[in-house]
């Protein structure tokens, strides 16, 4: 219990722990599945199925999607964000590259009858081709040595680009695009070119870490250049927060400077408007 509460805070200050305890929590939790106040159930991790998970976060998410044609779910999981668009009737694409989050993905999808969702057993990156996934479960993640993971806690995935799948397919309409990918994010949009050019332009719900031990090094280097493609294609950016606070590039430099961002915000919001 203690430790499903305090996921996120395990994962960040001690990542090999963090690992142990899901190794273990999958063996008991492999059978089960939770119901959640969303109106489907929720295997794979029982943290993520309790009401106070991700709560401005999810509320977010929901709230937009109301107003937006189809969901890309990239880093999706076990499913929970795939599942709430499902739920609420939206056109949604489910991007997963680890073999652990994937059978537990297609196991809500199917349990719920969510079975229109398009799951894309991939990463997302400049190119396509093959690389190394490190770590496990919620916290793997294509950056070499992300969560202190070593390369015998690694497998192959394959690759693709979000314009290879997308960037045809959604001209015209609104697009959310919900993207947690482990410090990844640079190389995801980078082959993300016409998507981000969309007509209209996608909103992005962006998780970006700039410090933390799972981070190899401890603070990111590239934190401020994921702002700068946003910005640069002209889009704004807000923090996730109750007040949806917008952020500026004062603000980006400030947080890089001090190695910390207000508030301990690792949620963004990218938007046209």
């Amino acid at each position: 219990m203690y430790f499903s509460t305090c996921r996120k805070a395990v994962d960040t200050f001690a990542p090999p722990l963090g690992r142990q305890f899901r190794w273990l929590r999958d063996a008991t939790h492999r059978r089960r599945s939770i119901q959640t106040k969303y109106g489907f159930s929720l295997a794979g991790d029982p943290s993520m199925a309790k009401p106070g998970y991700e709560t401005e976060e999810i509320q977010a998410f929901l709230e937009l999607i109301e107003d937006h044609e189809a969901v890309v779910d990239i880093g999706a999981n076990i499913g929970l964000y795939s599942c709430l668009a499902a739920s609420r009737g939206k056109r949604t694409i489910a991007f997963e590259p680890s073999p652990r989050n994937l059978n537990f993905l297609y196991r809500n999808l199917w349990e719920n009858k969510f079975v229109n969702v398009e799951v894309f057993p991939l990463g997302l990156a400049a190119q396509c081709g093959l690389a190394r996934i490190y770590g496990y479960g919620g916290i793997s993640s294509f950056v070499p040595g992300w969560a202190q993971a070593r390369e015998a806690q690694s497998t192959l995935a394959s690759l693709t680009t979000l314009d290879t799948i997308a960037a045809g397919r959604f001209q015209g309409k609104k697009l959310l695009i919900k993207m947690d990918v482990e410090g990844f994010e640079l190389d995801v949009l980078a082959g993300a070119a016409a998507t981000l050019d969309l007509n209209p332009k996608p909103t992005w719900l962006v998780e970006i870490l700039l410090s933390g031990e799972v981070i190899p090094g401890g603070v990111s280097r590239k934190f401020a250049e994921v702002f700068e493609v946003f910005w640069k294609r002209g889009y704004r950016c807000r923090k996730l927060d109750a007040a949806r606070t917008p952020v500026r590039p004062a603000d980006v430099s400030r947080w890089v400077a001090n190695q910390s961002v207000d508030a301990e915000t690792h949620d963004f919001l990218f938007s046209a408007d």
